[in-house]
């Protein structure tokens, strides 16, 4: 824990948790409990766009289901600090994110049905708050707001569903994977504007869906999917000037704004448009099929995916020398990846576990390997810079794996153990970062831990959980830090719910994945009301 969290922030925190389950008690006396009860049955049956939005919509059209949601979520900082690493920090506020989503079915026949998602996003950060660090918005609107069709019209697809087989056509997500992070989870793009912030339970509102046709077809307990997608999408990461894009990555924000604005410093890559794959052009398509086998109490799949690396890599192009100075001709492209990946399910439940009695048990595995992953090595980069030919680029195999272990303990306690593995192939200390290897070194271990539980004294309406992401690596770097989060959540209804959110970094080095946002610590409250 660092000693920013230490001096400040941990009874500040603890006095708002604990404001938070004393409030979320129904019965916690007096004139304030007969209050809170008469705003508990108000809130029972608080459903606005469900009374004069969706019911009679879907009373006009009876084939059609409506529904959706609004959501507001912030999270604010800790710390004052107005330099971290290249970053012009003098923010206080992360997110200020209002996210209104509708979801539409409509069933043509009992078998087939067209599917809507639309996204409305905006987020605050930029224009409720004065800051000279914050100017993403001019690298990209869409970290502003979504202003077109493409991320607007979330999902738009076709389906057709019976016992033997599924067919849906059009731009859909797909999740493959079921682990804290992503292993085989590889068909959609992400978009990771919150950067080391993003969480699992974020990533059905972050997958960036795609337009593909998906085939499965069922015999028996087993299934065989086919995939073919077109349409290539890639990441979307925390840009410039936006509250997470890296400290630790040069250049500065200042240079960045002279980019913007036609100004370029006086050295730096001469960096070309970016080649990326065409949906016109069928060599550029992508396609997977994954095999899933149950032989109860275990399942087990096997997957395969061709597509393309989801973020770009810089090729060196050509070297020019201006004024003296070495310039390198870069061009971003994106590489050919092909995926190997299994993944496995055991449910059992053991009795007469001692103090514990019945003890329900999952134990799931998932494993990515990848070959010819592109890295950028600053050992080739340099041989170019003295006029070597040389694209600056190797090629490693890598390989991403985890183990979880989760176990149902008495009073709805739930306890997940999940060491996740990243490996690079003959990794050497001048490679930077490719997909699905390790984070500037040969291997990281990420030990997840999670607990969480019901409060019994809410009616189980206030639950608490808690999460550990360490890094440790090897052979270099040793630790990498660790991000903790502590949740509060309270359901108000059937449609309300809310949630306090303290999230702290420490540890490591400015340059490692957790420990350059040692000063990102925050905390965070999240409304969500679905109709």
């Amino acid at each position: 824990m660092s000693r920013k969290l230490r001096r400040a922030s941990l009874r500040e925190i603890g006095l708002a948790f604990g404001l938070a389950a004393a409030l979320a008690s129904p019965c916690f006396g007096g004139v304030a409990g007969d209050t809170w009860s008469r705003f508990d049955r108000f809130l029972a049956t608080f459903d606005p766009a469900g009374h004069y939005l969706r019911e009679p919509i879907e009373k006009r059209v009876p084939a059609l289901v409506f529904k959706g949601f609004l959501r507001q979520w912030s999270d604010v900082l800790l710390t004052e600090d107005r330099q971290a690493g290249f970053r012009d920090k003098d923010f206080r506020f992360l997110q200020l994110q209002n996210l209104l989503e509708s979801e539409l079915h409509y069933f043509l026949t009992p078998n087939v049905e067209i599917t809507n998602v639309n996204h409305l996003l905006y987020d605050g950060v930029y224009d409720w708050q004065s800051s000279r660090g914050l100017f993403a918005p001019r690298v990209s609107q869409s970290a502003r707001a979504y202003q077109d069709f493409e991320r607007i019209v979330r999902e738009l697809y076709v389906s057709y569903r019976s016992y033997a087989f599924d067919l849906v056509l059009g731009k859909q997500q797909v999740a493959w994977g079921k682990m804290d992070g992503q292993f085989i989870d590889i068909v959609n793009p992400m978009d990771r504007r919150e950067s080391v912030q993003l969480e699992t339970s974020d990533y059905e509102y972050r997958r960036l869906p795609t337009w593909m046709a998906n085939f499965t077809y069922f015999f028996g307990k087993n299934s065989i999917q086919l995939l073919y997608v077109p349409n290539f999408e890639q990441d979307r990461l925390a840009p410039p000037g936006s509250p997470w894009y890296p400290p630790s990555v040069p250049p500065s924000d200042s240079e960045v704004r002279d980019r913007l604005a036609g100004r370029l410093p006086p050295s730096g890559d001469i960096v070309l448009d970016r080649r990326k794959p065409e949906m016109g052009d069928f060599g550029d398509h992508e396609g997977g099929v994954r095999i899933d086998l149950s032989m109860e109490p275990v399942t087990w799949g096997l997957i395969y995916f061709s597509g393309w690396d989801d973020n770009p890599t810089h090729y060196i192009v050509d070297r020019r020398v201006e004024n003296g100075l070495t310039r390198l001709v870069v061009e971003p492209r994106h590489k050919r990846l092909h995926h190997l990946g299994m993944t496995g399910d055991y449910a059992t439940s053991f009795s007469a576990v001692p103090v514990i009695g019945t003890l329900p048990t999952v134990l799931r595995v998932e494993a990515l390997y990848t070959r010819d992953v592109p890295f950028a090595d600053s050992a080739r980069r340099d041989a170019a810079e003295q006029g070597a030919l040389d694209d600056g680029v190797v090629e490693r195999d890598t390989l991403r794996a985890a183990v979880a272990l989760e176990l149902a303990l008495p009073a709805n306690t739930t306890l997940l153990f999940q060491p996740s593995a990243y490996y690079t192939f003959g990794h050497r200390d001048t490679l930077g970062v490719g997909f699905g290897g390790a984070y500037l070194d040969e291997w990281n271990l990420v030990p997840v831990f999670y607990i969480a539980r019901p409060v019994l004294f809410t009616s189980d309406r206030l639950r608490v959980s808690f999460t550990a992401y360490p890094i440790l690596s090897g052979p270099r770097t040793d630790f990498q830090g660790v991000k903790t989060k502590l949740i509060a959540g309270y359901t108000f209804s059937q449609f309300i719910v809310g949630k306090l959110i303290y999230t702290a970094y420490g540890g490591g080095k400015n340059v490692d994945l957790y420990g350059q946002y040692d000063k990102w610590d925050n905390i965070g409250w999240e409304l969500s009301y679905e109709f």
